[in-house]
């Protein structure tokens, strides 16, 4: 059983069923609005519990008593919790409105960017980061861990030590020379590979010399693919651990993605 530590956001969701697409000063109704667990870390550290890794997450969560239900949440679930840090405040969902499309309009509150903090000693056989601010001390923790993959951060961001960067196709540059470059300023010397998904069309692996695609796994008409990236990065993870090479570990992980997806959809 592989320990990993995943680093990110576990967050409050609450999601909105929209009747129809969002339109500029148009009045839209909703079907319904549910709040449940969500956040980067905890979809990649869900899918990683049900493959059989032992799990810890380093997040940030408020000494309220939605906070401290998400603590025993985790617990329950599996999760290592001792590295999360309890923070005194409230706790604000974030917002998330889902078109029928699938199409997502996500609303953050602001005041989410201080550092994330390990509240003790890392080790693991695994990283995974989905965070925009880290620490200091927990960025020379990551480099002292024999595998990390970070997600690859939409905003400014703390550099971290990373072997392998994560990002769907819409996020970055169309030129992937250009897209490895700024990969690169992010996980620095350590860089390995970067990992590109788009949707139901080829997985694109750049090592900033040469171009691989993985075909992926076959498409699961779903209108809710609300954490299937993160799915899909806890799944390569994994796969690698297994010590899967990185293009098989993408097929894998597709393959895994899809059948979530598809039960989800049942």
């Amino acid at each position: 059983m592989p320990r990993v530590i995943v680093i990110g956001s576990v967050n409050h969701d609450r999601i909105w069923q929209l009747d129809a697409p969002l339109v500029s000063g148009g009045r839209i109704q909703f079907s319904s609005r549910t709040t449940r667990l969500g956040g980067g870390a905890f979809y990649t550290g869900r899918q990683l519990l049900e493959l059989g890794a032992d799990v810890a997450i380093v997040s940030r969560l408020m000494q309220d008593e939605q906070g401290e239900a998400a603590l025993q949440s985790l617990r329950a679930s599996g999760f290592d919790t001792g590295y999360i840090t309890m923070t005194p405040g409230e706790t604000a969902p974030l917002e998330i409105l889902l078109e029928p499309s699938g199409e997502r309009t996500i609303m953050a509150p602001a005041g989410r960017s201080r550092p994330l903090v390990a509240a003790g000693k890392l080790s693991g056989a695994g990283v995974y980061i989905n965070a925009l601010a880290l620490d200091k001390d927990l960025v020379e923790q990551i480099d002292g861990q024999p595998l990390v993959v970070s997600q690859f951060p939409l905003r400014p961001a703390t550099p971290r030590p990373a072997d392998y960067v994560i990002s769907s196709r819409d996020d970055v540059p169309d030129d992937v020379a250009l897209a490895w470059q700024r990969a690169g300023e992010i996980a620095g010397s350590r860089l390995k590979m970067l990992v590109l998904t788009d949707g139901t069309r080829p997985i694109t692996l750049f090592d900033g010399s040469a171009t691989s695609e993985v075909e992926p796994a076959a498409r699961v008409d779903t209108a809710n693919t609300i954490g299937a990236g993160d799915r899909f990065a806890g799944s390569f993870l994994f796969a690698l651990l297994d010590g899967q090479p990185p293009a098989a570990a993408a097929r894998e992980a597709s393959r895994i993605t899809a059948e979530w997806l598809r039960r989800r959809g049942d």
